[in-house]
C-alpha cells in the first residue's frame, strides 16, 4: 500500500503547485490589465495626455535656467580665449 501513499502525496504536490501556478496568473493578468488601462490613457493621435497646466516653467526659474547657461558660455568663452593666448 506504500505506492498509493506516494501516490496521493504526489497528487497533493500538484494540487499545491497548480495552487501556486493559479496565485502567479493572477498577478500576471492584474499586470497586464494595468498596462491596457495605461495604454488606454494616451489620446487618438497616440501621444500620451497631458494634464494642463503641469510641467509649465515659472518665469523666475526660467531667469535662473538663462542666468545658468550665460555663465556657462561666459566660462566656455574665457577658457578658450586662454587656450588661444597660451599658444
Amino acid at each position: 500500500m506504500s505506492w498509493q501513499r506516494s501516490l496521493q502525496a504526489a497528487a497533493r504536490a500538484l494540487r499545491k503547485e497548480e495552487s501556486a501556478l493559479c496565485k502567479e496568473l493572477d498577478l500576471v493578468r492584474n499586470k497586464l490589465h494595468d498596462l491596457k488601462e495605461l495604454s488606454s490613457e494616451q489620446t487618438s493621435n497616440g501621444s500620451p495626455r497631458r494634464k494642463t497646466g503641469s510641467r509649465r516653467l515659472s518665469p523666475k526659474g526660467r531667469a535662473a535656467i538663462s542666468r545658468a547657461a550665460k555663465k556657462r558660455w561666459a566660462e566656455y568663452r574665457r577658457d578658450k580665449r586662454k587656450t588661444v593666448r597660451a599658444r
